[in-house]
């Protein structure tokens, strides 16, 4: 993507990163420590992983589901510098 041609706005990927964390934590039963995510590529993507520090993550599969949609919103609005 010819970045003078698009209308989204640039981050890094550690603000980004950030800013998908701050979302997913806001989903009850997100666990406050051990979540860790990484942003990734060009065109962008991200990864979600639980650490040890997650503890026993019940609904992981739910968490998984948010993530998706968090990242799939910040795409259409947010180039990355890697």
């Amino acid at each position: 993507m010819d970045p003078e041609n698009s209308s989204k706005q640039i981050k890094a990927a550690e603000e980004l990163a950030a800013m998908i964390l701050e979302d997913l934590r806001k989903v009850d039963g997100c666990p406050q420590r051990g979540v860790n995510v990484t942003v990734y590529g060009i065109p962008w993507k991200a990864m979600l992983m639980f650490g040890a520090e997650a503890g026993p993550v019940r609904n992981k599969a739910e968490l998984q589901g948010f993530f998706e949609i968090i990242v799939e919103r910040l795409q259409r609005l947010y180039d990355a510098i890697i």
